[in-house]
């Protein structure tokens, strides 16, 4: 309470504090009971809000023991070249919003109580406080706006910023996976590799094992080739040694003359009767089956195959029986 009586005695008696006195007009009077408000009054409210503000938010204390007036030095201004169009509706606007702020402001301080009436009056008395009051307000409405607007992108990042991460993980898992795809991958690779070496390998032994198999199948033909041929020269020799075994046993069985020193003497051979009354066409059908023979031999030599073995088989089998 004494904190308050002690801004009521400042604003009652502002030369007290430094600040010019303006005595209101016939208008400001109305300010309290919701009439129309001055303009020039309202500016000058406006302004002057902003060092009443800081003058009583000042504590006296022992530092400050003497006080001095404020001197208010306004910096030049520089104004930018704009349309002048744009500038008539922007002061229009401003204007627009200067007088709806000071009719609130002006309403708020007449329905204020304990005081605030005569602090109006006092706000009226100087416009340059009043314009930077309102001057003020609008700069902490826009910060925080500016402050809301940030406050709100700073929320719109963090919620980017997890749902990043949160990509960022499964890229990172995603990655974890793929890496383990290409280790399996190249496992497996390496493992198609060596079992293409050894089919490689086993197939270059299989070939081998193959042109060992045929020339041991080519050695076999040439053996029973061989075979044929020596089966068939024994064949021959012995059908030469059955004739001449026959022959033998034919002179044999001729007469014969004994002289007294027992030496036997033999007819001449072409006057045989037997080797002369011999079968004819028993000798043709031999001779036949020996020719027979020679010839399947000779096809058998040059073409080894099943067929013409068993010719030859066939053909030494009736040759045979001829002999014995």
């Amino acid at each position: 309470m004494p904190e308050r009586s002690h801004r009521r005695r400042a604003l009652a008696d502002p030369e007290r504090i430094g600040v010019p006195y303006h005595p209101p007009s016939s208008s400001s009077e109305n300010a309290g009971n919701g009439g129309n408000v001055d303009r020039v009054l309202f500016k000058n409210l406006v302004e002057m809000v902003p060092l009443v503000e800081s003058l009583m938010g000042r504590r006296s204390t022992s530092s400050f023991t003497r006080r001095a007036s404020m001197v208010y030095t306004p910096a030049p201004s520089h104004p930018p070249k704009v349309d002048m169009k744009a500038r008539r509706t922007a002061q229009s606007v401003y204007a627009k919003k200067q007088s709806d702020v000071g009719d609130s402001a002006l309403q708020k301080f007449a329905h204020d109580g304990d005081g605030v009436a005569d602090d109006c009056r006092t706000f009226t008395s100087n416009p340059s406080t009043a314009g930077d009051l309102l001057k003020a307000r609008e700069d902490v409405t826009m910060l925080r706006q500016q402050l809301d607007d940030l406050e709100r992108k700073i929320l719109e990042k963090d919620q980017a910023l997890k749902v990043a991460e949160d990509s960022l993980n499964q890229m990172k898992a995603i990655k974890m996976q793929l890496d383990e795809l290409k280790h399996q991958a190249a496992e497996k690779d390496s493992l198609i590799k060596v079992s293409n070496s050894q089919l490689s390998n086993a197939q270059i032994k299989l070939a081998e094992k193959q042109a060992v198999l045929e020339k041991l199948e080519w050695e076999a033909k040439t053996s029973n080739t061989k075979v044929e041929e020596l089966q068939a020269g024994l064949d021959c020799m012995d059908f030469e040694i059955a004739a001449l075994m026959q022959l033998f046993e034919e002179l044999s069985k001729c007469d014969s003359a004994t002289d007294p020193d027992n030496i036997t003497m033999f007819h001449q051979v072409d006057h045989l009767p037997h080797i002369d009354d011999l079968d004819e066409a028993a000798i043709k059908k031999m001779e036949d089956a020996r020719m027979a023979y020679a010839t399947a031999l000779a096809a058998a030599k040059e073409n080894p195959s099943e067929e013409s073995l068993t010719s030859v088989a066939e053909a030494r089998v009736r040759l045979q029986a001829f002999v014995l």
